[in-house]
């Protein structure tokens, strides 16, 4: 449910349906079309606006304690945060909240940090969530020729 209500959105985000940081009505319509497409019954839109309010609490925490950190990474393969074992332990004696992030999976990460990422960025490098995702559309073409292509 979650992977296919936050690829409809990251859709509804590429279209348009935010605006100043709130989802349009057709946005949240679409969500539930796309979830009862999948087999998901009963569906509303404040269900849609619990869900997502519950994950991205979950992400903007996760967020803020570590996306500034370069020694500690986002291991898209097991879903959490890794830094070597001495990190760690420094980084939980300064900020013991964040003992639960040393095991805590986060399904869709990079999905959330799309949609959420900007709501949270601040300072000269942020990036917004439109921006984030025009990084993920690029691929580099290799014409045969040694010329790459970014698009």
């Amino acid at each position: 449910m979650d992977f296919v209500m936050l690829t409809t959105l990251t859709d509804e985000l590429i279209k348009g349906n935010r605006v100043s940081g709130s989802w349009l009505s057709k946005a949240y319509a679409h969500i539930v079309t796309a979830l009862t497409d999948v087999g998901v019954s009963n569906v509303i839109e404040q269900n849609i606006k619990n869900r997502m309010k519950i994950a991205k609490e979950k992400f903007v925490e996760a967020y803020d304690l570590f996306n500034s950190l370069s020694s500690v990474f986002w291991n898209q393969m097991t879903k959490r945060f890794e830094a070597e074992e001495e990190v760690w332990e420094d980084f939980i004696r300064d900020k013991p909240q964040a003992v639960k992030w040393k095991t805590m999976q986060i399904r869709h990460y990079d999905l959330l940090k799309g949609l959420f990422g900007a709501d949270c960025a601040s300072g000269k490098k942020a990036l917004t969530g439109r921006k984030i995702l025009h990084e993920l559309e690029k691929e580099t073409i290799d014409l045969n020729d040694g010329v790459k292509i970014l698009l």
